[in-house]
């Protein structure tokens, strides 16, 4: 009987280490990604912005982003509108059409571009607000670039430049969320 007993006591034992083993196996995995969560939190990163294989997203990260798709967007654009004006001076209302037409794609490859960054809420708000503000402005070009006269064509000039200043007044504010820690990251 002391043998069936013993027997009987090591299948508990073994069952015991069993869950030891896993208890700690568990512990080993849990523990070191809450310290490097911290880690992450006290560097001023944001571990659920970042794409796979990115350890953490920080606002100076997501500023980048942010200038490397708006600075090209704001060169080709001001390429753009220099070219329409060049060309309606000229009175001439096709080129001005064609000019319109490449204005109109800038200003929707930059909301494009701007819609596939990853931003905290707040921040994303404010991108929300800059590309629809922008959406606004590339269909009012669109609708200038469709006139059948120079006339027509020049009629929209005060609109097309008054959404351009919202566009503007929601860069301005993007980049001031981006640069708040508190609100980037």
């Amino acid at each position: 009987m002391s043998e069936t007993y013993a027997a009987a006591g090591q299948e508990k034992t073994g069952a015991g280490g069993f869950i030891i083993v896993v208890a700690s196996a568990l512990a080993a995995v849990l523990v070191p990604t809450a310290r490097h969560r911290a880690a992450l939190a006290a560097a001023g990163c944001e571990p659920s912005l970042s794409p796979a294989g990115v350890q953490c997203t920080t606002a100076q990260m997501l500023t980048k982003r942010f200038l490397a798709i708006m600075i090209p967007a704001r060169q080709q654009l001001s390429a753009d509108q220099a070219a329409y004006t060049a060309v309606e001076r000229r009175r001439n209302l096709a080129a001005a059409q064609s000019t319109l037409i490449a204005e109109a794609t800038s200003e929707r490859t930059f909301d494009t571009s701007l819609a596939r960054i990853t931003f905290p809420p707040a921040v994303a708000a404010v991108a929300k607000a800059l590309i629809r503000a922008n959406e606004a402005r590339a269909r009012l070009t669109a609708k200038q670039a469709q006139s059948t006269s120079l006339a027509q064509l020049r009629s929209f000039n005060r609109r097309v430049g008054l959404a351009g200043a919202a566009v503007q007044k929601e860069v301005k504010l993007i980049r001031k969320v981006l640069a708040s820690p508190a609100q980037a990251g």
